[in-house]
C-alpha cells in the first residue's frame, strides 16, 4: 500500500501575523493531504483547542478550518495545525493578534508615603496592551463609604503619580486603567487604606 506523509497547504496571508479587531471573526483554513488520511489537531499556545460557543473546527478529508467568533484579546496567540499519519507528522503555525482595549495594569498597585492628605501610587504596564501602545493612564479614587469614583489623573503618561486632597481619617480605594486607541482598559484596584499621618511616638517628658 502507498503511504504519503501529511501535507498542509495554506494561503500565503497566514505567513504574516493575522490581525483582527475585537468582535470580529478569525478564520484559519488549510487544504490537507496524506495517505492514510491524517489525524488533525489544532492547538493554541501549546494547548489543544476545545470547541466552545465561539470556537468551531470543521474538517473534511481534504480541508480543515478553525473559526473564532466575537474575538477578544485572549484569542491572540499562536495557532498550530498538526497532521499525523503512519508516514509522518507535519505542523504549521499561524500567529494571530486581536486588537482591543488593554488588559489591567500589572499588579500590585502600590501605595507609598501615605499621610492624612496625600499618597504616592505606582503600578506596572498591562501585560496585554491590546495590540496598541498605551497612550496614557487614568487614575481614580473612591471613599469606601461611597459608590462614585473621582478622577485624580485623566491623562497620565507615567506608571506612578501623587494623589493629593485626601480627607483625614477617610478610607480610600484607588484604581488605574490603561488607555490605547481602542479605548479604556480593565482596571487594577488597590487595597483599601485609611488617610492618616504615620504614627509618631510621643517625645519623652
Amino acid at each position: 500500500d502507498d503511504v504519503d506523509a501529511p501535507r498542509i497547504m495554506m494561503d500565503v496571508k497566514f505567513r504574516d501575523v493575522v490581525v483582527v479587531k475585537a468582535g470580529e471573526i478569525l478564520k484559519i483554513n488549510a487544504d490537507i493531504a496524506g495517505r492514510p488520511l491524517p489525524v488533525i489537531s489544532w492547538t493554541k499556545d501549546g494547548k489543544e483547542i476545545e470547541e466552545k460557543a465561539r470556537v468551531e473546527i470543521v474538517s473534511t478529508d481534504h480541508t480543515t478550518a478553525i473559526t473564532v467568533k466575537d474575538c477578544i484579546r485572549r484569542d491572540s496567540g499562536q495557532y498550530v495545525l498538526t497532521l499525523q499519519n503512519v508516514a509522518g507528522t507535519r505542523s504549521l503555525a499561524v500567529n494571530c493578534k486581536v486588537l482591543d482595549r488593554p488588559g489591567p495594569p500589572a499588579a500590585p498597585l502600590e501605595i507609598k508615603g501615605l499621610t492624612a492628605e496625600k499618597c504616592h501610587l505606582s503600578w506596572g504596564p498591562p501585560q496585554e496592551n491590546g495590540g496598541a501602545e498605551i497612550d496614557h493612564y487614568i487614575v481614580e479614587k473612591r471613599e469606601t463609604s461611597r459608590l462614585a469614583w473621582t478622577i485624580c489623573e485623566a491623562e497620565l503618561p507615567t506608571t506612578s503619580c501623587k494623589v493629593t486632597k485626601l480627607l483625614r481619617g477617610n478610607e480610600y480605594i484607588f484604581r488605574v486603567m490603561g488607555v490605547n486607541k481602542y479605548g479604556v482598559g480593565e482596571p487594577l484596584e488597590s487595597d483599601a487604606v485609611k488617610a492618616l499621618d504615620p504614627f509618631t511616638a510621643p517625645s519623652p517628658p
